[in-house]
């Protein structure tokens, strides 16, 4: 009974000091002591804070990357369209180089599917300095990737966005069969390759605060060795009034 107390007792405390390493520790607090999560800087974005994070295994590779944000984030939003940048952690060896926040006050194309206000958030496997030459309208944005690495169900919207790419979605999504969109999971790719990955989400389901986890569908072949997520999240926890949004179950693939 002692013994089978201690062993409580120790997974009590550990499970006690990761929270309290994801939401306790200053900015700049990345110690050998929370080797299993990495903290990115905190961030203003709005009314509110955000944060990112990866979750290691033991082997010390990426299973999670994410980012969380204040509820105060969705007050006083603006009436037009804003973009943050959420900084990922040091020593990051997931395939995500940078984290877009971006709010789209009046929604976008298609109409009548996506112009409803939303949040694109972008996990770009490229740096800033490879988006800065992206350009819509140009024979680079209209190239698409071969079909063996376009994953099933999904296809590209007509014509792309400036520093960003043109985005794929999921043709079986409940928007596109005559439900109003709250969420989605995006591909997006340029010059013939698929270049980041995006959670999309409605401000009302936000709102709802909801907790929801949804698979990802899946590439046959990958053009690019790295973690790819199964999964992606969106919670809300109503004591720390703090949502997350991330890409679950990071799964190591090679580039074929």
């Amino acid at each position: 009974m002692k013994k089978h107390h201690q062993t409580f007792l120790r997974r009590t405390l550990l499970c006690s000091f990761f929270v309290i390493a994801l939401y306790g520790c200053s900015k700049d607090e990345n110690t050998n002591d929370q080797a299993r999560m990495l903290l990115g800087d905190e961030v203003t974005v709005g009314e509110g804070t955000a944060r990112s994070f990866i979750s290691l295994d033991s082997q010390g590779d990426p299973e999670q990357i994410g980012f969380t944000f204040t509820a105060s984030t969705l007050e006083n939003l603006p009436m037009h369209s804003a973009m943050f940048e959420i900084p990922v952690p040091k020593g990051n060896n997931s395939m995500v180089d940078h984290i877009s926040f971006d709010f789209n006050a009046h929604g976008h194309e298609p109409p009548g599917v996506y112009d409803v206000p939303h949040f694109d958030i972008h996990f770009y496997n490229i740096s800033k300095a490879e988006r800065a030459v992206i350009q819509p309208n140009t024979a680079a944005m209209d190239l698409l990737p071969s079909a063996e690495y376009i994953p099933k169900d999904y296809a590209p919207i007509p014509g792309g966005d400036v520093n960003m790419g043109k985005h794929w979605t999921d043709t079986t999504g409940s928007e596109f069969h005559g439900k109003p969109f709250d969420k989605t999971f995006i591909y997006g790719s340029y010059n013939g390759m698929f270049i980041f990955h995006e959670a999309m989400v409605a401000l009302s389901y936000l709102q709802t605060k909801q907790n929801v986890t949804m698979p990802v569908k899946q590439q046959a072949k990958v053009q690019v060795g790295g973690y790819y997520p199964a999964a992606f999240s969106i919670t809300f926890d109503e004591a720390k009034q703090l949502y997350t949004i991330s890409m679950d179950n990071l799964q190591r693939r090679i580039a074929q």
